[in-house]
């Protein structure tokens, strides 16, 4: 594929590393279209998938101006355990204060389960040490570092040789950090990767925030090498290109906070397909959106109301604590690959075991023998014998139907029966999470339409809207790499945050906005230095509020100038909202002070739709709810400004695959999008 011209263009590439394929989004900024690409995903090298697939782009290098990526590479480390050995420096009496955690049981619906296990801490016991120093709560240091004694111990853990990175977490140092840093820079002369934890979290509870000092360790070496080696192959195709990493908050990182923060990118990939959404919002004014992102491995279901990101302040990843600020993402192991099976008592069961890219679906034709979601779509019709996947791939409707009859037989139903059987499940497991992210909090989905991405959530996106009560589901434009379409529309972003925990009054709220001034300051520094133009960027002001008494707190945005009774009735209100009440008699504290600082980039432009012959290109055979019909099949591209199609009918392009079910009609929208609404 070659993007050259007679006149020269310059180009923005947005890259959604993922489980099974590695997308790329070729965005010509001179000419505001967009290309895309998309090449199996390489899970023990994922840098090489990338470079391979810019180099399937055709793009010169030198036309390159902006890379920007989303990537699973920490999320993997994490999930599957396979980040680094970790040393854990601590205060003398917390050696263990990561590993007993809170007095809560931190998985949900495990109270009652008699065979829980606490998921294992990431630093073995053996590789946590404890010092002689100490800071009050106050801030003052009541115990001073021996230098010598900790240089003894770095050459100890450095002889060693299995130690990869050091973890830095020591008592009250959100108060003063200046024991951590002298701690750090001992611990530098012998190992090339040191994390303290005020850098990660500096704020108030000690578990918290030795658990992101110890996770942002972990993945640090991996995340180093993966960035390096990417770093490296952009630098050596052009020094002028701009690199990237989309960050779990939906804003990008610069190459140096992911190599130093690199939990920070633990929710890269599913943040960028959010962003892209809140991008879409603004431009159709379709602002409340639940999006729906199934790729080949999972599926990411997210809340957009009014455009805003749906953003929290702690999240778990197979049990372990991230209290920093990310979206508010819930992921389950339903995608394309996921591998059905019997369980021990005979119940069907679909993932979270995924065939991936390799050897993938037995419709890949590449060795899978075992049925999966994709296999059930290609004996079901909807996706059709000989189509092109991402112009990867080529569907193999009878390998497909082999695997699904090898399961079909046992179970005493035919392949056709089979393969609903799957479809049903997974849009059960999928459905559910939808309803966790929007009944279960208090918003009615009749209010939002489901916007659905990824190569597979076209797929299946109306029956999840039937399951739920949307009333329309949407299809972006390049659906099977929006998510990489969408780290090119968010901005570079850092955030900082101090702990005051205090009454809040009028000298509370005079004292945060000092605070407030050199945090902002501490960021117009971090961009410059990293060569962003601060002139551009604009900050935001947050308060970490709660009630007295209370364990936990509400993130508020704090307009300029607003003063204790604005604050107090920002903070009530959305307390009410949450919970239902107000407790006016308790008095308010002010938690934390944290500030956000955005540098916004060229956001691209959506093309404007071409229309095309308005005719259907083919029909097959397609079974849904156990009925065979013969459904139009379209050709995206072929869609025109006034045409309505009714289901069932199929439209297909490169990226993805969407079925109208019986009972939908589908047109499109004024950026290309299309809009399926119940007839």
């Amino acid at each position: 594929m070659s993007f050259s011209a007679a006149a020269p263009s310059r180009y923005a590439i947005g890259i959604d590393v993922g489980g099974t394929f590695t997308d790329v989004t070729v965005y010509d900024k001179t000419r505001a279209s967009i290309a895309v690409v998309k090449v199996p995903s390489n899970r023990t090298a994922p840098n090489e998938s990338v470079t391979a697939a810019l180099d399937k782009t055709g793009v010169a290098p030198s036309d390159i101006d902006l890379i920007v990526h989303g990537t699973t590479v920490a999320t993997n480390a994490l999930l599957e355990r396979r980040g680094a050995s970790v040393a854990f420096i601590t205060t003398e009496g917390f050696r263990d204060v990561i590993e007993l955690g809170r007095t809560t049981r931190l998985v949900p619906n495990t109270l009652y389960d008699p065979y829980f296990r606490r998921p294992a801490p990431l630093v073995r016991r053996r590789n946590r040490f404890t010092i002689a120093e100490r800071t009050e709560a106050d801030g003052r240091i009541s115990c001073e570092i021996d230098e010598a004694v900790l240089d003894a111990l770095a050459r100890n853990l450095a002889a060693r040789g299995d130690i990869e990175a050091v973890a830095i977490g020591l008592i009250n140092s959100f108060r003063n950090a200046s024991n951590e840093e002298r701690t750090a820079a001992i611990f530098r002369r012998h190992f090339a990767h040191v994390t303290i934890s005020t850098r990660v979290l500096n704020e108030m509870r000690e578990f918290e925030r030795f658990s992101a000092v110890a996770a942002n360790a972990y993945v640090l070496p991996v995340m180093a090498r993966y960035i390096g080696l990417l770093i490296d192959a952009v630098k050596a195709r052009h020094k002028g290109t701009s690199f990237y990493t989309v960050g779990s908050h939906g804003g990008l990182l610069s190459s140096r906070a992911a190599l130093t923060e690199p939990v920070r990118t633990i929710l890269s990939g599913p943040a960028a397909g959010v962003a892209a959404a809140v991008h879409l919002a603004e431009a159709t004014g379709m602002r409340n959106l639940i999006t729906y992102d199934m790729g080949g491995t999972s599926t990411d279901v997210a809340l957009v109301a009014d455009a805003r990101f749906p953003l929290r302040r702690e999240t778990l990843v197979d049990g372990l604590v991230i209290r920093l600020p990310q979206l508010d993402i819930h992921t389950v192991g339903a995608g394309g690959g996921s591998i059905a099976a019997v369980d021990g008592g005979g119940s069907l069961q679909v993932g979270p075991e995924s065939a991936g890219a390799v050897p993938g679906p037995a419709a890949y034709g590449r060795g899978g023998t075992r049925p999966t979601v994709t296999d059930a779509n290609v004996a079901l019709g909807r996706l059709g014998a000989g189509q092109e996947l991402g112009r990867s791939l080529r569907i193999d409707a009878v390998l497909a139907k082999a695997a699904i009859a090898s399961m079909a037989g046992p179970m005493k139903l035919s392949t056709l029966e089979m393969a609903e059987a799957i479809l049903d499940l997974a849009v059960a497991k999928m459905a559910a999470a939808v309803h966790e992210i929007s009944v279960a909090r208090g918003f009615d989905p009749r209010d939002f339409a489901l916007l659905c991405y990824g190569g597979a959530g076209p797929l299946h996106a109306c029956q999840i809207a039937q399951e739920i009560g949307i009333p329309q589901v949407i299809v972006p434009p390049v659906p099977g790499a929006f998510s990489a379409f969408g780290a090119l529309c968010s901005a570079l972003a850092k955030d900082r945050a101090q702990t005051l925990l205090c009454g809040l009054d009028e000298e509370a709220i005079e004292r945060a906005a000092v605070v407030a001034a050199t945090l902002g300051e501490m960021i117009r520094e971090e961009f410059a230095s990293e060569g962003a133009d601060p002139r551009r960027l604009v900050l935001e002001r947050q308060f970490d509020l709660r009630y007295r008494g209370q364990a936990h707190e509400l993130t508020i945005p704090i307009p300029d100038g607003a003063g204790q009774r604005d604050v107090v009735e920002l903070f009530e209100t959305l307390f009410e909202h949450e919970y239902g009440r107000r407790d006016r008699n308790r008095g308010v504290q002010l938690v934390n002070v944290r500030v956000v600082g955005r540098i916004a980039i060229d956001a691209p432009v959506w093309p404007a739709p071409v229309d095309g012959a308005g005719c259907p290109s083919g029909e097959r055979t397609v079974v849904v709810g156990g009925q065979l019909y013969v459904s139009p099949v379209w050709a995206r591209e072929a869609l025109a400004g006034g045409t309505e199609i009714e289901g069932p009918a199929i439209v297909e392009e490169m990226s993805s695959t969407t079925l109208i079910p019986p009972g939908w009609k589908l047109r499109r929208g004024k950026v290309g999008e299309l809009v399926i609404v119940r007839v």
